[in-house]
């Protein structure tokens, strides 16, 4: 039976691919060709996916309300045209139909009062097939393709990688055959001239011009000499000037620009002749044509130098507040007031804007109704919609509350408050406009009183009026008298408690100093009531080992010595546990406190006093002096010190499998190694983690200090180049002095050489004028005698 093939379903990301480098060799019109790499995909499903998912442009965020209310003004006016909405709303068809309905399910969900969280019913069930797969996103490919996956990834591969089409390959193959037809030819006239026989080319004219064989428009040079200075090249005589684009053409420039303004007039003249009414209309405006004037602002109330003033005595007050806070006390921070920021804070503050509705959610349940609607042929009520105008004509009105803008404020209208007398009195009480032009009063300290705003003499008579109304209720004096004699033993009492009591007052912080320092005591207190161990900060162990106890079933009574230490270990144990529990090693998880406090509590530290302290160290140092004497210990240094500690701790070793401490002499072999593995694998694990820390510290530092060593590799490539210029310098200047030595050395001898060279040269000279003297004169001589 033939296996018959669907095509469609679910997208992968192989096929995508594929499709991305089709459509970037075959562009976006040949979709039969670009569908033929893919056998599992039509044409139409392939521009579909194209221009519904992988198009670059197409916009896969979140929508916006903006976008939503456009969707659905634009579904109420053309309803179930979705290809004219989408390049509108700038999304795809699909994506608007997707948000439209999702948007009535949301509003059919809040008009039923069901929970918003319900699932959608449009989403798929198991088993459902998607019918609109284009639109969704390609799911990832198996690692295990079958053969039809991995043949049309083949194929799509070789034939995308053939950037030559059947033309080239043609054009190829002709001049391979025109070249393979030229050598032969070749090969047959050599063989023919080898043996004798001259063939002779037969071209075919040409009618007209050969251009493999002549030159067109070939002018002969003269024959014979002639001038060639004018062949000569100047390049100062060049004008560049006259190259210029502005001066080339320039006369058919102007011609043009000549004939241009002649036919610009003549249809200006010719629409006055025929179109005279719109001419004559024009020219009778009365409206006249404004221009923009000039912008003219008022000049600045507040000079530069007075808004530094301000700034300065603000900076001055920040400052005097920061050293009262850090140095001086509540009393003297409590005299300086805060002038930052403005009294009334309710007149800058955001308000609440009022409960209103979503319009978006109200306009699509008003869509969802009336795509449910009847037919108003039946009859009855309209179907009742829910205002969405109501919110427009609210805030065109100006009903809808925003946030004030102070800058918007009048500068100079007139102060409302309580004493203006004349004006419509508010309905909200007097308030301070702290935004007009009058004064800000911002008085912390009470300092500037009411009645300082007003006029002086105002103020005075007020105070005046005042204080006779006062007077006037006063009561009338009666003149009566009585005497109390004071009880002796009272006062004798209360002068001893007054003596007892200091009457002044303690200042705040000098109670908050005793306070401190007290604290600082009971500290030390506690601290010196540590063990010895917590006070030097020496090294505690992480595990308590509770075996170092005699076991309760052991044989034999134990001796004087014996029950000791025993009861030394005990104490070091309730000490161990106290530690781990109060002053814990740091770096120590906390997961075991309870076993400490577990052990605490049936084994309590008994709590000494500082007396029985004292008493047991003096105890422990005679002790020790007498053990000192005995053995004639005397005072350690550091080196003795170090080498008994090795000496003592080599003869500890710890065993994993058991885990606990042992002499070394008293292990095995097998111990011993286990004990060694162990310290190994300690010392590795410490290392990684040095390495670590290490790693980060560097990577950090590098971070940090990775400019500086770049700039001071390039400072130190830079001095190393000054010092290997300094010294070849001084390999030169050591040259040419050696140079000149020799030289100096070497001037006198050369100057002799030359004196003799120059005397020789003269004495022949001298002795060859005299020759040619004694020459002429025989020439003479001779003559004279002929």
């Amino acid at each position: 039976m033939v296996r018959v093939t669907i095509k469609g379903g679910v997208w992968r990301n192989t096929e995508d691919e594929i499709l991305k480098a089709a459509v970037m060799k075959y562009g976006k019109n040949q979709w039969s060709r670009i569908a033929s790499l893919l056998h599992r995909k039509s044409s139409k499903q392939c521009k579909a996916r194209w221009f519904e998912w992988l198009d670059p442009s197409i916009k896969k965020t979140e929508w916006s309300r903006d976008e939503d209310e456009k969707l659905l003004h634009m579904a109420k006016l053309m309803p179930t045209q979705w290809r004219t909405i989408a390049p509108i709303v700038q999304r795809t068809a699909a994506q608007c139909l997707e948000r439209y309905e999702y948007l009535l399910d949301q509003a059919q969900r809040r008009r039923e009062g069901l929970d918003e969280t319900v699932d959608d019913p449009r989403a798929l069930r198991p088993g459902e097939i998607d019918p609109n797969p284009e639109n969704k996103p390609a799911r990832p490919d198996p690692i295990d393709m079958d053969e039809d996956e991995l043949e049309m990834l083949s194929e799509a591969r070789a034939r995308l990688a053939n950037t030559q089409g059947k033309k080239a390959k043609r054009k190829a193959r002709e001049k391979q055959l025109e070249e393979a037809r030229r050598l032969a030819s070749l090969q047959k006239r050599r063989e023919l001239r080898a043996a004798g026989i001259e063939v002779r080319r037969y071209f075919n004219r040409k009618r007209g011009v050969d251009y493999n064989a002549e030159i067109p428009f070939e002018k002969q040079p003269a024959s014979g000499f002639y001038d060639t200075t004018i062949e000569i090249f100047d390049p100062e005589k060049i004008d560049f000037k006259r190259l210029h684009v502005d001066n080339r053409n320039l006369a058919a420039k102007e011609e043009n620009e000549q004939r241009d303004r002649k036919k610009d007039n003549a249809k200006l003249k010719r629409k006055k002749d025929e179109d005279l009414p719109a001419v004559i209309m024009n020219e009778n405006r009365l409206e006249p044509i404004k221009k923009r004037s000039k912008l003219v602002l008022p000049a600045p109330q507040i000079s530069d130098m007075e808004l530094e003033q301000v700034v300065k005595l603000g900076q001055a007050t920040e400052i005097a507040k920061q050293q009262v806070s850090e140095n001086g006390t509540i009393a003297t921070e409590t005299l300086l007031g805060d002038y930052n920021l403005t009294p009334d804070l309710n007149k800058i503050r955001t308000p609440q804007l009022p409960s209103t509705q979503d319009s978006v959610l109200n306009q699509a349940h008003n869509l969802n109704i009336l795509s449910t609607v009847q037919t108003p042929l039946l009859g009855g009520s309209n179907t009742p919609l829910m205002d969405v105008s109501n919110e427009k004509a609210r805030s065109a009105a100006g009903l809808i509350m925003s946030t004030p803008n102070t800058l918007f404020n009048t500068p100079y209208r007139t102060p409302v408050n309580a004493t203006n007398e004349g004006t419509t009195p508010s309905i909200h009480g007097p308030s301070t406009d702290f935004n007009s032009g009058g004064i800000s009063v911002r008085d912390r300290l009470n300092i500037n009183a009411e009645e300082m705003l007003f006029d002086d003499q105002l103020k005075q008579r007020e105070v005046k009026q005042q204080l006779r109304h006062h007077l006037s209720r006063l009561p009338k004096p009666k003149n009566d008298y009585e005497i109390v004699l004071p009880d002796t033993t009272d006062q004798t009492n209360d002068d001893d408690q007054m003596d007892t009591i200091n009457i002044k007052d303690e200042d705040q912080a000098d109670i908050d100093q005793r306070k401190l320092e007290e604290k600082r005591r009971k500290q030390h207190e506690h601290f010196k009531r540590q063990t010895q161990v917590v006070q030097r900060n020496l090294p505690r162990p992480n595990d308590i080992n509770l075996t170092i106890l005699r076991p309760a079933n052991a044989e034999g009574p134990m001796t004087d010595l014996q029950k000791a230490e025993e009861l030394i270990k005990q104490e070091m144990l309730v000490l161990l546990h106290y530690d781990a529990l109060n002053n814990p090693v740091p770096n120590n998880s906390t997961s075991r406190n309870k076993d400490f406090s577990t052990y605490l509590d049936t084994h309590p530290r008994e709590e000494f006093t500082d007396a029985d302290l004292a008493a047991a160290r003096a105890l422990l140092e005679s002790e020790m002096n007498v053990v000192k004497k005995t053995m004639s210990h005397g005072d350690l240094n550091l080196d003795s010190y170090s080498k008994v500690w090795d000496e003592c701790y080599s003869q500890v070793l710890f065993l994993p499998s058991k885990n606990r401490f042992t002499r070394a002499n008293a292990a095995s072999k097998k111990d011993r190694i286990e004990s060694a593995e162990h310290k190994l694998e300690l010392n590795r694990n410490l290392m990684a983690l040095e390495a670590k820390r290490a790693a980060k510290l560097e990577k950090k530092l590098k971070t940090l200090l990775g400019g500086y060593q770049s700039r001071g590799q390039a400072l130190i490539k830079a001095l190393n180049d000054v010092y290997d210029q300094i010294d070849q310098t001084h390999v030169e200047a050591k040259t040419f002095e050696l140079l000149r030595q020799n030289e100096v050395l070497a001037i006198p001898k050369r100057i002799e050489s030359f004196t003799e060279d120059v005397a020789r040269q003269d004495e022949r000279e001298r002795e060859l004028q005299r020759r040619y003297q004694e020459l002429v004169e025989e020439r003479n001589h001779l003559l004279e005698q002929q």
